[in-house]
């Protein structure tokens, strides 16, 4: 027993001798293995530190782009070049691409997966859509990246096939007022800033450009703004040509070819380009598809001459005969023809002439029964009366004398000046009643109130001297003027003669073609000889403001009108057009609407430009109707148009003369015992409360006010003083006018 404790004891003790003696080898051994352990943890934070930073550095925003269809949409680009995320900017995109991950993609794929969606939803039909790139400051500034950005951008649409033309949009300056644009349409900053140009160019308000096509708004911008890139894959211009030439057996080295037509129409399910051109005996029509060269459409007819030509044998006409309407109706229809309206003293007749074969399709002859008219001198006095002019005291010169017959209500359109004035009017051919009547300052006066506020010393040349009017509400001139160092921009109140807005620049003198030169080229291009027929021009400017100096030019003959842009350096043509005249365009309008009773214009605007399809943009009204047409430019057609009954307002008004007598009442005036001039007598029916809006002078303040349609009460009233800075003003509510305006409305 002892001796098994004995062992037991030993062993213990050797045990514990074994263990102390290693614990000891152990602690002398610790200090080296710890400090390579702590090396090599050091070593692995410094490793994923490194790769952590790397990876936020990657991960980190490099800058934004936009893509603009119709649908806006924001892509959040990481350094890496992979989309960190996206953001739609108007409810098409959040619609289109809801359910779309675009989100930590390669662009290529961000790209592809955003056109498959738009195409799903009808954004991009037909493989001609047009596409707004806009790069925001902080790419712009990274040239590596924004270069390569463009290439993965370019690459990705093109694989798509959805995509006709790419345009990058250049680096954006802070602009709150395109900032403002883009917010309230929600659109990117890059179509923000084309609508503030196009509105700018055009005149319309933003919210009517905010509607155009990318296509129209590109036409309206600076080339030295934009990179636009043909993605599609179309044949040129001139192989288009040569190709309707050929199908037409005809030689430009042979006879002479005129084009009036060259455009690339891309709204069609085939782009194809639309070409029409005559020789000296026919005209010829052609739809080529853009993509194969294969010819969609071809028509070949007899000239406009030869159509009249045969109409006015046909009649068997021996007096002189004034033509109101030449028109070729083709447009694929199965027999195209030319409608003919002409008439003299005591006929009109109306022909249809096939424009192939050259038979008459129809025909329809009128007595004109002028019985009921009054005479041309009696409407005359009537407007001198108005005018209170007298011929036996003082020297008056009419420069218009006419019988409209193509309104619903035949009226005299009389225009004439005296010394210190001019005067247009509208006199109801059958009641002698007054349509309209304008009294403006003449030209010489208003050109005059320019070049003294304009302190002109040396020779100054005038390149636009235009009085607009039309039932604008403050007609006025636009003069632009110019003399070797400055150009001048004025717009001269016609009534008042005041200066409503000045414009002034320095001339940067360079090697330009000459202000004749570039209208000999533009008749050149339009075919015509103005030593055969009467060419009038009405604008003939020199534009410094764009990125490349251009002459403007618009002119009109007795069936077109034209707008050309020549550029001033190398005389190329940048922009042609050719359209329907005015009036020719208002009628096609009043034949549509069916208006039988009197009707006021209240806007008669072209809308061209640059845009796709120009276009006529008119807004009339009858007692009972109101009245909006679009009517295309070039081939007459109505694009679209609206109709509004007026719903006459259930109280009894207090009449015309009652306001005039209420306004002169409190203004202390006598017209028995003072000179008073109306120049404005309108009944306002669009606002809640019906009222007159009348302005009228005497030789020492000029009034206006607005009277209550039903009771009788002054609304607003504004007096300004000829003779001295004296003005008293009441505050009125704010009124649309849409009423027929007698004077210089």
């Amino acid at each position: 027993m002892k001796t098994e404790v004995l062992l037991r004891s030993i062993g213990k003790i050797n045990d514990e001798l074994i263990a102390d003696a290693e614990s000891e080898a152990n602690t002398k051994r610790k200090p080296g293995w710890a400090k390579l352990g702590i090396m090599a943890a050091c070593l692995a934070l410094v490793l994923c530190t490194g790769i952590a930073a790397n990876a936020i550095r990657s991960n980190a925003t490099a800058g934004t782009f936009t893509m603009d269809v119709n649908p806006s949409v924001e892509y959040t680009i990481a350094k890496s070049g992979i989309v960190k995320n996206v953001r739609c900017l108007n409810s098409d995109a959040e619609n289109a691409l809801s359910d779309v991950a675009l989100g930590k993609q390669s662009v290529e794929t961000a790209l592809t997966r955003t056109v498959a969606a738009y195409e799903a939803c009808g954004y991009m039909e037909n493989g001609e859509a047009t596409v707004l790139i806009s790069f925001d400051s902080r790419l712009d500034a990274n040239a590596e990246l924004k270069a390569s950005l463009s290439a993965k951008i370019r690459k990705a649409l093109e694989q798509t096939d959805a995509v006709g033309t790419l345009v990058f949009h250049s680096e954006l300056t802070e602009n709150a007022e395109v900032a403002k644009i883009a917010e309230e349409f929600h659109v990117s900053l890059g179509r923000a800033d084309w609508i503030l140009t196009a509105a700018n160019k055009t005149g319309l308000p933003t919210d009517e450009v905010s509607r155009m096509s990318l296509d129209e708004l590109l036409k309206f911008q600076e080339v030295s703004g934009i990179s636009s890139v043909s993605v599609s894959k179309f044949i040129s211009l001139e192989e288009a040509k040569k190709i309707a030439l050929k199908d037409a057996k005809l030689d430009e080295l042979a006879q002479k070819i005129v084009f009036t037509r060259e455009e690339l129409s891309r709204n069609q399910g085939n782009p194809c380009y639309l070409l029409e051109f005559y020789t000296g005996t026919n005209q010829y029509f052609y739809q080529i598809d853009a993509k194969s060269g294969s010819i969609i459409y071809a028509g070949k007819f007899i000239t406009l001459s030869e159509a009249k030509k045969i109409a006015l044998d046909d009649a068997g006409c021996k007096d002189k005969v004034s033509f109101t309407e030449e028109t070729l109706v083709s447009g694929g229809i199965k027999t195209p023809y030319y409608r003919l309206v002409f008439a003299d003293a005591k006929t009109q007749w109306t022909y249809r002439i096939d424009a192939v074969l050259g038979n008459v399709l129809e025909k329809q002859q009128k007595e004109i029964v002028t019985t009921d008219f009054i005479s041309l001198e009696e409407a005359k006095k009537i407007a001198l009366k108005d005018a209170g002019l007298d011929e036996a005291t003082q020297k008056i010169v009419f420069t218009r004398e006419e019988l409209n017959r193509n309104q619903g209500k035949p009226c005299y359109l009389l225009e004439f000046y005296t010394g210190t004035n001019q005067y247009h009017y509208q006199i109801d051919a059958k009641t002698g009643s007054i349509i309209y009547a304008g009294k403006f300052i003449t030209l010489a006066d208003a050109k005059k109130i320019a070049l003294d506020d304009a302190g002109c010393k040396d020779k100054v040349s005038f390149t636009e001297e235009t009085l607009v009017s039309g039932g604008i509400k403050t007609p006025y001139y636009r003069l632009v003027f110019a003399d070797a160092k400055t150009q001048w921009t004025y717009r001269i109140d016609a009534v008042l003669g005041n200066v409503l807005e000045k414009q002034q620049k320095e001339i940067v003198t360079t090697d330009f073609i000459s202000l004749e030169e570039a209208k000999q080229i533009a008749l050149k291009d339009a075919g015509l000889d103005d030593a055969t027929q009467k060419i009038v021009f009405t604008r003939e400017e020199l534009s410094r403001n764009s990125g490349k100096p251009c002459y403007i030019l618009e002119f009109y003959t007795a069936k077109k009108q034209y707008s050309y842009k020549v550029d001033a350096k190398d005389g190329s043509i940048m922009e042609a057009y050719h359209f329907i005249l005015l009036a020719d365009a208002k009628k096609i309008a009043l034949d549509d609407a069916g208006v039988s009773e009197k009707v006021t214009f209240t806007e008669e605007t072209l809308v061209a430009g640059g845009i796709k399809s120009p276009y006529y943009y008119f807004a009339f009204e009858s007692a009972s109707a109101r009245w909006t047409y679009k009517i295309d430019a070039v081939l007459g057609v109505i694009m679209d148009k609206t109709c509004d009954k007026i719903i006459p307002s259930a109280p009894e008004f207090i009449g015309l003369e009652k306001a005039k007598q209420i306004a002169l009442d409190d203004a202390g005036l006598d017209e028995t015992a003072q000179k008073i001039v109306f120049t404005r007598e309108e009944l306002s029916r669009n606002s809640g409360k019906p009222c007159y809006i009348l302005e009228f002078y005497t030789d020492k303040c000029a009034y206006s006010y607005k009277v209550d349609a039903v009771s009788g009460d002054i609304i607003g009233k504004k007096t300004d003083w000829f003779s001295r800075q004296e003005s008293e003003t009441v505050p009125e509510t704010s009124q649309n006018s849409d009423s027929k305006q007698r004077t210089d409305d």
